[in-house]
C-alpha cells in the first residue's frame, strides 16, 4: 500500500491535469483553425486557378481560327473584286451567280465563327479600325470642315474576329 500511495502522490493534482488539458484542447483547436484556414485557401486559389485556365482556354479557342481567316483574306477580297467587277449583267448570269453565292457561303461561315466585316464608308475616320493609303479633296459644292476625315472610299475591308480587328480597313479619306 504504500508503494500506492506514494505512485499516487507522484500523480498531479487535478486541478493540475484538467488546466493542462485545456490548454492542450487550445492549442489542437488553434491548430485545427489554421489547418482549416490554410485548406479553405487551398480551396479558393485552385478554385481560381481552374478558372483562369478555363478563361484561357476559351480564349484560345475564340482565337484559334485566326492565322486561318487571315490567310483566306486576299481570297476573299480576289473575290469581292471579282464581283465587283462584274457588269450587271454578267452578275444576272449562272456563273455571276455561283459567285455571288460561293461569296455568301463563305461569308457566312466566317461569321458563324466570329468574323465581322468593317466596311465605313461615309463614316468618320477612327485610327483604330481603319488605314488611311490616301487622302481625296471634299469635291461636293458646300464642303465644310464636318467633311474632314469621312471615309470616301474604302479600298479593302477591314475584319473584327470575335470583337478583336484582325485587319483594319484601307480607306481613302476627304480632307479640304
Amino acid at each position: 500500500m504504500s508503494e500506492e500511495r506514494e505512485n499516487f502522490e507522484k500523480l498531479p493534482q487535478e486541478s493540475e491535469t484538467i488546466k493542462e488539458l485545456h490548454e492542450v484542447i487550445k492549442k489542437l483547436e488553434k491548430e485545427k483553425e489554421s489547418y482549416l484556414e490554410s485548406l479553405k485557401r487551398a480551396k479558393a486559389d485552385l478554385l481560381s486557378y481552374k478558372k483562369q485556365v478555363e478563361e484561357k482556354i476559351q480564349e484560345f479557342i475564340k482565337y484559334a481560327n485566326e492565322e486561318l481567316i487571315l490567310n483566306l483574306l486576299p481570297v476573299i477580297d480576289s473575290l469581292d473584286l471579282a464581283i465587283s467587277n462584274l457588269s450587271e449583267e454578267a452578275k444576272e448570269s449562272p456563273l455571276g451567280k455561283g459567285y455571288i453565292l460561293i461569296q455568301s457561303q463563305i461569308m457566312n461561315i466566317l461569321k458563324n465563327h466570329g468574323l465581322e466585316v468593317i466596311n465605313p464608308e461615309n463614316q468618320k475616320f477612327d485610327p483604330v479600325f481603319h488605314e488611311a493609303i490616301g487622302v481625296k479633296k471634299c469635291e461636293k459644292e458646300s464642303c465644310d470642315k464636318n467633311d474632314d476625315n469621312i471615309i470616301a472610299e474604302v479600298l479593302t475591308k477591314g475584319y473584327l474576329l470575335n470583337g478583336k480587328l484582325i485587319r483594319p480597313a484601307k480607306v481613302i479619306v476627304i480632307s479640304h
